[in-house]
């Protein structure tokens, strides 16, 4: 059993099953503070410092939030059996504590006893319906104990009252996902990617999605199908050199043109075998891929604001020299042709 915060998003992983479990935030159903120690008590455990957390708390006899918080912090620190018991006593003098519930839960299912985490998430549910994160912890409990259908009621119910985002539909994929659901992970994960691209990446590097191996789900992490957005700042150029996984020199050479012309970007890369994607600051997105004659493409895109037009054709037209001298440079199987902006498959701007 592993510690975790309540007041965030947490991964709990049982041996071989792996759970993303949403627990609450802020005070809900009684969870009201009571005095500025018991708020600052709950700051301390967000931001992971429950040590002090417990020295606010004090005296908890006569209070049962100020005991789940107690419970919490303990859990947090690994002292579970005195953070569980606090817990269950937290509850048995308030039932109305939501929180205490749904930690509770937690643990239950960090020892992968399901079914006593099913009765306790419903109690949560039903103290407040309208919580977005008791749905999805008590869909990924039901997809645990094979009742799909009822689950993905919870989920559908979870993809409504929370705010639209990659993240939501990630979290619902990858429930998906640990529940051999396929078709459903994969519909999901598809509107994670629409929202954010880079959840694809994400994907790619969660054990949750190892089981995923058909060609539906191996076309959707090779499919870039992102088109940039009226307005944006475009450019590209065309190389000799391939994209190649195998032939790395295009990319690198283009990585070292972002970095002498001060550009930052982010070190992962997303590399397949048809294309790789740089991203970097401002909304500036880098793409390395093949034309079908085989020569290397090199295309940059970002919104309006990044660059006025005279700067964005400046910046790139030296981005595109400094790729052009780099391959000139390195052990070449062909040498690079002179870098072309504009239209390369698509037009420039």
């Amino acid at each position: 059993m592993r510690a975790f915060s309540p007041l965030s998003l947490v991964a709990l992983f049982a041996v071989s099953i792996a759970l993303f479990v949403a627990v609450p935030s802020g005070a809900q159903n009684g969870g009201t503070a009571a005095g500025g120690s018991l708020a600052e008590a709950r700051r301390a455990i967000d931001a992971g410092d429950p040590a002090r957390a417990l020295a606010l708390l004090g005296d908890v006899r006569e209070a049962p939030e100020r005991q789940m918080l107690r419970g919490i912090a303990r859990i947090m620190l690994g002292e579970l059996r005195d953070g569980a018991r606090d817990l269950e006593r937290a509850v048995d003098r308030d039932p109305a504590l939501r929180e205490g519930w749904m930690n509770l839960a937690a643990l239950e299912i960090a020892e992968r006893d399901y079914e006593t985490a099913r009765t306790m998430l419903e109690k949560a549910v039903a103290l407040d319906p309208q919580a977005a994160d008791g749905h999805l912890n008590l869909g990924a409990v039901l997809v645990l104990l094979g009742r799909r259908g009822e689950a993905s009621g919870h989920f559908d119910r979870y993809l409504e009252l929370a705010e639209p985002s990659a993240e939501s539909f990630y979290l619902v994929a990858a429930n998906y996902a640990l529940a051999g659901a396929e078709h459903l992970a994969i519909k999901h994960l598809r509107s994670a990617i629409g929202l954010d691209e880079r959840v694809r990446l994400q994907a790619r590097r969660d054990d949750r999605f190892l089981t995923l191996d058909s060609l539906e789900y191996r076309e959707l992490l090779s499919t870039d199908a992102w088109q940039p957005p009226a307005g944006s700042r475009t450019a590209a150029a065309a190389f000799r050199a391939p994209y190649d996984k195998a032939d790395e020199r295009l990319l690198f050479a283009t990585l070292d043109a972002l970095r002498q012309a001060g550009l930052p970007y982010d070190g992962e890369v997303e590399a397949t075998l048809r294309w790789a994607l740089v991203w970097g600051e401002g909304g500036l997105r880098v793409k390395v891929h093949n034309q079908d004659d085989g020569t290397g493409v090199v295309r940059l895109s970002a919104p309006p604001e990044f660059a006025a037009p005279e700067t964005w054709q400046r910046t790139t037209r030296a981005i595109f020299s400094v790729i052009h001298e780099r391959l000139r440079s390195m052990p070449a199987r062909d040498a690079s042709i002179a870098p072309r902006s504009g239209p390369v498959g698509g037009g420039g701007r």
